[in-house]
């Protein structure tokens, strides 16, 4: 089977996603844009994940999109597409209506990683139709939770949903739990993700073990509501890929206290490394939860609290059974296997 994986933000997960299929035995291109915005404007890591595609074909769609040289771009690109012939597109949801022209006429995949747009993203009119037409023209529409379903726009028919799982690349064997205890808040520092709740529920935390480190990472408006302490260590920076494991080697328990959420990319990380993470009861966070003592109601910090002090001490089994979790329901062979479970369903009907 042939398959164009066509992103504009998402190049990580496009990648892994792409390297993932190929090795499940599809024949795979990718498509995407030249912009490093999504690597902290780092155009040597963003060269780096493609690097690791070792040998499967890219393409790139330069410049701006009312950039003179755009129209010639988008031509040339569609012909070489065209000339690949891949069997199906899976595209993840984007506003550029290049990347949409480029696709026409093809079988089409599109993934909806956040059905209702949260943090800074918020789409003009145009964009917000360009999604529309990606989407009203994919035969299939993936999100990546039963939970996400409802959240979807109701002119979607359900009957075209299907769910794979945010995928991560699984380790063979879990991080240590660090020797000082660490509480461990990584991603964009939004109003969203609760960092309020979670600085409240610390005091509850540090009343009982005075020892605990918490560490909150990303950056964010919400850098600024975290306090100067000495408990506390704020790295308000873009955090890059090949430092993530020395991150989370910091995390006794990784935390998600959304208070609104679709999915996680942070909680997969975290998961994929064997950390123990607690999650809210809001969008499909639950799903990804090792049991419901990892899952507390949003905005309830003493909740919150509980469940940390819960988790604080514990040792590899835990840690091997979160892994072993991981790789049954996260890992991208798991997610290309059920990917391309889709894209047969897809090609058979309409065939």
């Amino acid at each position: 089977m042939r398959v164009l994986v066509a992103c504009d933000w998402f190049l990580k997960y496009a990648v892994s996603q792409a390297s993932a299929l190929h090795h499940a035995g599809a024949d795979v291109s990718l498509l995407c844009r030249s912009h490093s915005f999504e690597f902290g404007g780092s155009s040597d890591e963003r060269e780096q994940v493609l690097g690791s595609l070792n040998g499967i074909p890219v393409r790139v769609l330069r410049g701006r999109v009312r950039s003179p040289s755009a129209a010639l771009e988008v031509v040339a690109l569609r012909r070489a597409v065209r000339a690949w012939a891949p069997d199906l597109i899976h595209a993840h949801e984007n506003f550029d209506p290049r990347l949409l022209a480029i696709a026409a006429g093809f079988t089409r995949v599109t993934t909806v990683h956040d059905p209702i747009p949260r943090g800074e993203l918020t789409p003009n009119r145009v964009e917000r139709e360009v999604s529309r037409r990606w989407i009203s023209g994919s035969t299939a529409v993936v999100v990546h939770g039963k939970a996400l379903v409802d959240d979807l726009p109701t002119w979607i028919p359900r009957a075209k949903v299907a769910i794979v799982p945010h995928g991560a690349s699984v380790r063979d064997d879990p991080l240590p739990p660090p020797a000082t205890p660490g509480v461990l808040l990584f991603g964009r520092l939004e109003p969203y993700k609760g960092i309020h709740v979670l600085l409240q529920a610390m005091q509850r935390v540090w009343f009982e073990r005075p020892e605990v480190r918490l560490v909150v990472a990303g950056v964010g408006p919400e850098a600024s509501i975290v306090p100067s302490d000495p408990r506390i260590s704020l790295r308000n920076e873009y955090i890059p890929e090949d430092a993530l494991d020395d991150l989370y080697r910091e995390a006794t328990v990784a935390v998600l206290p959304y208070v609104q959420a679709s999915q996680s990319g942070a909680g997969a990380y975290a998961l994929a490394r064997g950390v123990p993470t607690i999650v809210s009861d809001v969008g499909a966070l639950g799903e990804i939860a090792l049991d419901p003592s990892f899952v507390v109601p949003a905005g309830k910090d003493e909740a919150l609290a509980k469940a940390i002090l819960r988790h604080l001490d514990h040792g590899d089994k835990l840690r091997r059974r979160v892994l072993a979790f991981s790789q049954e329901r996260l890992s991208w062979d798991a997610c290309a296997r059920r990917s391309l479970e889709l894209y047969e369903r897809v090609l058979s009907a309409g065939r």
